[in-house]
């Protein structure tokens, strides 16, 4: 009583000199007084049954009873009241002085606090500083795909209850045993005993392997599901997501982080239910052969689940960090494999073994940190082990000498001590593995919850001609929201012509083809096709109609057909040679060994730069959109690779929308138009010969600088 008086004199201190924040870690001591006062009051109560007139006293229990409620409660207020929502001691004072004025105050505050934590989520925006997920939440989450796996579950809950009813009798009969050949009771009774306990071992046995099987299995499914969320979260998100996130680390949420998730998650599952359906059995026969012995076992426990509280709340920071670390590794050496030949040729082998086991270096500082705090844990739990059988040993003894348990009785009772133990080690051993799964789950279920800034909901499919148009169009990238990249742009371009972008560098020129690829969302203005907005498109319909010939083409690691035929599933094979021929890649194909079946390599490194563009120009047309999109798509190439990939354009030009991004006069001067964008405002459209005689005119400008360094590069 005195410790507690002590406690709430320094917590109101705290308060009255405004050092509220501290007040959580007054927190931990009581909540240690609460579990002191807990075991004590039970060693109180062992002392008072020593005479068993004592038992009949109401006071004896009312005392204990008190002990042990005042103590509970104290720590249900102090949480409640204290460490979760600290009690602001000057608030009280400002409130009573004018009590209309502050409330408008606070509410006003917390509205628009509200109203920007909603905003932030739902642009699919986290703030740098975004509070962890609280643990109930993200438990809640882990464990609400096991409950989608349910029949699985359930069926390995069956095995595991006549599992753990077998074994749960185990201890009895071996006791038996034991008890059989030392008292000499004969051989039929041994041989009895002996049968039972080979039943008992043979269902256990049985019936484990069965429940193990479901629980394998329900694993699987898990892992299966988380991994799909993820992917199908990850592919929903906009492109300003990937802009600024990592490639290797968001794979180590996909793999290691998931899996982590999956097995913990799930193993852990089968051993909680597994030892605490055997640890309530084990404590059912300890309390039916003796209720004082069995009290002495739970004197030590809530300093365990003190521990053990503890120490998970700092596993599960550990975790976390490991997890990023790990995150943090695998990114660095995928960017370093899937740019080798760029560290090849800088000589940087050895730079990048250096950064990578710096990585790895971090990877185990936190190892080594985790390993000490389970170290810790473990001796604690040994300690409290040990310390309990000696104290049941001790006090068993003190029972046997005094008449009031028998000597099988202690031996039985002994053995399911043990087994309690084993238990109670496994419960722990779950914790550690919930709180690792808890660690590697909050950035998982970080990206699953994720929105993205914008939905690809349309469902207009309209008639396609090709008249797309932006209407007084401004945009900022989302990863740099100071730099405006277009600025009330308004341009037309009409069904069937070919227009190129041109102007500086930066401009905004690749900006209008991301916007009309629907990448990005305007920040104001609208872009329509045919007069439809473009987001009120249908996603597949829309990208069935437009098609994009990039820079630098994507392949993939399959076959020259797989790649053309990519995401076109109502293509024919008669559709694919067409716009191979159309796209000149026919010719090259045929000449390969395995044709149209060669493995164009990871990322097309099998193919030439021309042939990889005209393989890309190829998966565009089979399509036969009405809008076809270059972005720079000969700037990278040699002149004959060019002169090739030309050809096959103006063949694909022809009754369709042709939207050009180059720098080469000679693949501007032929387009119908000719859109000059600089600074992000559109200064100039006409025809090449048009736009020549502004001689002060951005293009003249530009023509005339490149044909002078065409003319310095011949000198």
């Amino acid at each position: 009583m005195f410790i507690r008086q002590i406690i709430c004199v320094i917590a109101v201190l705290l308060i009255i000199f405004d050092k509220k924040d501290k007040t959580k870690y007054l927190f931990p001591v009581v909540t240690f007084n609460a579990v002191f006062s807990y075991s004590f009051s039970l060693v109180k109560f062992l002392a008072f049954s020593e005479y068993t007139e004592q038992l009949y006293y109401p006071g004896v229990y009312i005392s204990v009873g008190w002990t042990i409620l005042s103590g509970f409660v104290q720590g249900l207020v102090w949480y409640f009241v204290l460490a979760s929502h600290p009690f602001d001691y000057h608030r009280l004072l400002n409130t009573t002085a004018n009590s209309d004025d502050v409330p408008a105050v606070e509410t006003a505050t917390d509205a628009t606090t509200e109203a920007t934590s909603t905003s932030s989520v739902e642009n699919g925006v986290f703030p740098t500083n975004a509070p962890r997920r609280p643990l109930r939440k993200v438990l809640r989450q882990l464990f609400s795909y096991c409950g989608h796996q349910w029949p699985w579950f359930v069926a390995g809950f069956f095995f595991l209850n006549i599992y753990a009813l077998a074994r749960v009798f185990i201890p009895n009969y071996t006791a038996q045993v034991i008890a059989d050949i030392v008292n000499q009771r004969g051989f039929d009774a041994l041989f009895h005993s002996i049968l039972i306990l080979c039943a008992l071992t043979a269902t256990s046995s049985f019936f484990g392997g069965l429940r193990g099987g479901c629980f394998d299995y329900a694993t699987a499914l898990v892992t299966l599901r988380i991994r799909l969320d993820l992917f199908t979260s990850l592919i929903s998100q906009d492109i300003a997501f990937f802009d600024t996130s990592k490639t290797g680390e968001t794979m180590s949420r996909l793999t290691s982080d998931c899996q982590t998730i999956s097995s913990t998650v799930s193993t852990n599952v089968n051993v909680f239910m597994r030892n605490g359906v055997m640890l309530v059995g084990a404590l059912v026969f300890m309390f039916v052969m003796s209720w004082r012995l069995a009290m002495v076992t739970f004197i030590a426990v809530p300093f365990v689940g003190f521990i053990t509280k503890v120490y998970s709340k700092f596993y599960d920071k550990i975790s976390e960090t490991l997890q990023q670390t790990i995150a943090d590794a695998n990114q660095m050496a995928e960017e370093v494999i899937s740019t080798m030949r760029t560290v090849r040729s800088f000589a940087c082998e050895k730079r990048e073994q250096k950064r990578f086991e710096n990585l790895l270096s971090s990877t185990l500082t936190v190892n080594r940190k985790r390993a000490l705090a389970y170290m810790g844990y473990t001796w604690n739990n040994e300690f409290c082990d040990n310390a309990i059988l000696i104290a049941v040993l001790s006090y068993g003894g003190h029972l046997v000498l005094t008449g009031k348990m028998g000597k099988e009785e202690l031996i039985t009772f002994l053995l399911y001590q043990m087994q309690l133990g084993e238990n109670l080690y496994m419960l722990s051993y779950v914790m550690s593995g919930l709180m690792e799964a808890v660690g590697a789950s909050r950035k998982v279920f970080d990206l699953v919850d994720r929105k993205p800034q914008f939905e690809l909901n349309g469902r207009v499919e309209p008639r396609v001609n090709g008249n797309i148009t932006f209407s007084n169009v401004g945009f900022t990238y989302p990863s740099r929201p100071n730099n405006p990249v277009l600025k009330d742009l308004t341009l037309n371009i009409k069904a069937g012509e070919t227009v190129a972008l041109v102007g500086p560098s930066g401009g905004g020129k690749s900006s209008i083809v991301s916007l009309i690829e629907h990448f990005y969302e305007p920040d104001n203005g609208t872009i329509t096709l045919d007069d439809v907005p473009i987001k009120d498109i249908n996603h597949v319909f829309y990208h069935q109609k437009v098609a994009l010939v990039a820079q630098e083409p994507v392949l993939y690691n399959g076959s020259v057909r797989h790649n053309i035929l990519y995401g076109c599933d109502f293509a024919t094979e008669d559709d694919m040679l067409n716009a191979s021929k159309m796209a000149n890649v026919h010719d090259f194909v045929m000449e390969l060994e395995k044709g149209y079946d060669t493995n164009c390599g990871e990322k097309g490194v099998q193919m030439s730069g021309g042939q990889k563009q005209r393989i890309a120009i190829a998966r565009a047309l089979v399509r036969n959109p009405a809008v076809l999109i270059l972005d720079e798509a000969t700037s990278a190439l040699d002149t004959e690779s060019e002169a090739l990939v030309q050809q096959a354009l103006s063949k694909c030009a022809q009754e369709r929308t042709v939207i050009i991004i180059a720098h080469r006069l000679s693949t501007i001067e032929k387009a119908n138009k000719i859109a000059v964008i600089v600074k992000g405002h559109l200064v100039q459209m006409g025809t090449h010969n048009d736009l020549m005689t502004d001689t002060d005119g951005m293009y003249y400008s530009l023509v005339s600088r490149q044909m002078l360094n065409a003319k310095v590069g011949d000198e």
